[in-house]
């Protein structure tokens, strides 16, 4: 995405706000323990969650994609490891809670997040491919070869079989 383009401007402007939404979210719970109060079974099933520290635990990890989202460091892995809790926010303020705040937050959270995870996707092209052979991380960036003009070219596999073919 071109820095001419307004959108380079708009997913960035997304990006900062939900990064800053995810951090200041989490170090408030962090700093005061604060809990919203959420009426009926959606606030019973928080208060589940908390009983067995999984809210504490997606709280203390909303700080961690935030300042990973926010500091455009890692993007990508913010956006991705926020996913279930936006869906879980997502589902339970839109349909089990409903309430005017959660009717906002809720469908605000997959917006944004689903938003960015489709302007950062082009970086997960390769899990779009129906075969794959295997190739461990550390050996990632031989996934791609530039070609002229910046753009990226066939992933390694094809090049491999195009090199085996010109062997024999």
């Amino acid at each position: 995405m071109s820095k001419q383009s307004p959108w380079y401007y708009i997913i960035h402007w997304l990006r900062l706000y939900f990064g800053a939404h995810l951090l200041f979210s989490g170090i408030r719970y962090a700093a005061t323990g604060y809990v919203p109060e959420i009426p009926g079974v959606g606030g019973e099933w928080v208060q589940a969650n908390a009983n067995i520290y999984l809210y504490q635990m997606i709280k203390y990890l909303e700080i961690i994609t935030g300042a990973l989202i926010l500091s455009n460091r890692f993007t990508l892995l913010g956006l991705i490891l926020e996913f279930p809790a936006t869906v879980n926010i997502f589902w339970l303020n839109t349909f089990i809670v409903a309430t005017p705040r959660q009717l906002f937050t809720g469908p605000q959270e997959l917006f944004l997040n689903g938003v960015l995870l489709l302007a950062y996707s082009g970086w997960m092209a390769a899990v779009l491919r129906p075969k794959l052979e295997p190739l461990w991380l550390w050996d990632g960036a031989r996934a791609y070869r530039p070609i002229a003009g910046g753009r990226i070219a066939e992933p390694l596999q094809s090049r491999s079989n195009s090199i085996a073919s010109e062997v024999h």
